[in-house]
């Protein structure tokens, strides 16, 4: 059985830029904490998730989910596969998150899975 990959980050930003000559990943204003004027709602501000996992052994299905804490209900969804062979290097990746629903007023998670299995979450 594969290990899973270790999640090192899970970071909500306003942007993330790659810098052109080193490669090196900005995260611009971070926050934890969502809000809308009224509920329900769609959050729909640009949204980008900062992650970084390593131990990546062959391929591997990562997949993003927003989860209400309420029920456990998964309200949105995102995946994709990656794949690596040196298990001390890390990934890095900066994704645009779709517009996520805000039913009501509560605790909502960011989950990270691979391979269905859920290696963290903020």
């Amino acid at each position: 059985m594969t290990p899973l990959p270790r999640l090192q980050a899970l970071v909500l930003a306003d942007h993330i830029y790659a810098d052109a000559q080193t490669g090196k990943r900005v995260i611009a204003g971070t926050f934890n904490h969502l809000w809308a004027d009224e509920l329900p709602s769609l959050f729909g501000r640009q949204t980008y998730v900062y992650i970084s996992v390593t131990e990546i052994r062959g391929k591997v299905a990562l997949e993003l989910r927003y989860v209400d804490n309420q029920d456990l209900s998964v309200l949105m969804r995102t995946g994709l596969e990656v794949e690596g062979n040196d298990p001390l290097a890390t990934l890095e990746l900066g994704i645009a998150i779709p517009p996520f629903p805000m039913p009501h007023e509560g605790s909502y998670s960011f989950e990270l899975h691979a391979n269905e299995e859920k290696i963290g979450s903020v």
